[in-house]
């Protein structure tokens, strides 16, 4: 009986997870939710880019904004193409703990209200040219600000780079800073075509007095990017 199970679900994780996970990359690990909780801090650190980060390899930025855990989190990735445009992969996630709205028809779906919004944009050369801009004004390819701690609870951007071959990372962590340096939220969100309204930053108590501490989680920020995950 437990193996009857075991296959079952081998199978639908099979049947569920896109063909791009056979590479190295992990987006597709976390758009898929079976796949995602294993794989997300190494998402938001940036360990595929990182990999692949060498002369001569592929440029890549990726951006994350964690407006509370389990109310929104958006994703962005950013992959340079030829004649200096670029492709941007939006991904929301809402109500990640939340589960009374759920409402699921068939297997087929039994997944979907996990999946979040997903969508992709083409950049041209000068729309990309800002928005890398912007990064690079609000200090977006580094150094990190080691030391710094992220409460899932509260509100964040990452930033995870590779640029000709160069490794970056940045953290920005509302209230500490209140996004004062942040340069590219706005042409970012501008471009995002999920149709999801972006959650604002507000003003809250501290992390430790909100939620169930139980479940809430904490990134911290080495000397080279996310520490500890």
């Amino acid at each position: 009986m437990a193996g009857s199970f075991m296959r079952i679900v081998v199978g639908a994780v099979m049947l569920l997870t896109p063909a791009a996970c056979a590479n190295s990359q992990l987006e597709p690990k976390v758009d898929n939710p079976l796949t995602r909780s294993i794989y997300w801090f190494r998402y938001v650190g940036g360990t595929d880019i990182k990999a692949n980060c060498a002369a001569g390899g592929p440029n890549h930025i990726r951006l994350v904004y964690n407006a509370i855990w389990n109310q929104q989190v958006r994703a962005y990735d950013l992959a340079p193409q030829g004649a200096g445009g670029a492709t941007l992969t939006s991904r929301v996630l809402t109500d990640l703990g939340d589960l009374s709205s759920v409402e699921v028809r068939d297997w087929g779906g039994f997944l979907d209200p996990w999946r979040g919004k997903r969508a992709e944009s083409q950049l041209s050369a000068a729309e990309f040219g800002r928005l890398t801009a912007l990064i690079e004004q609000s200090g977006g390819f580094g150094p990190p600000p080691a030391g710094l701690e992220l409460p899932s609870n509260d509100y964040w951007w990452t930033v995870a780079s590779c640029r000709n071959g160069r490794w970056g990372f940045a953290a920005y962590h509302y209230p500490t800073d209140k996004f004062a340096r942040v340069r590219f939220a706005e042409a970012l969100f501008a471009a995002d075509k999920t149709g999801v309204a972006v959650a604002q930053p507000r003003d809250l108590a501290p992390a430790i007095f909100r939620g169930d501490r139980w479940r809430q989680w904490q990134l911290a920020i080495g000397h080279d990017g996310l520490r500890d995950y």
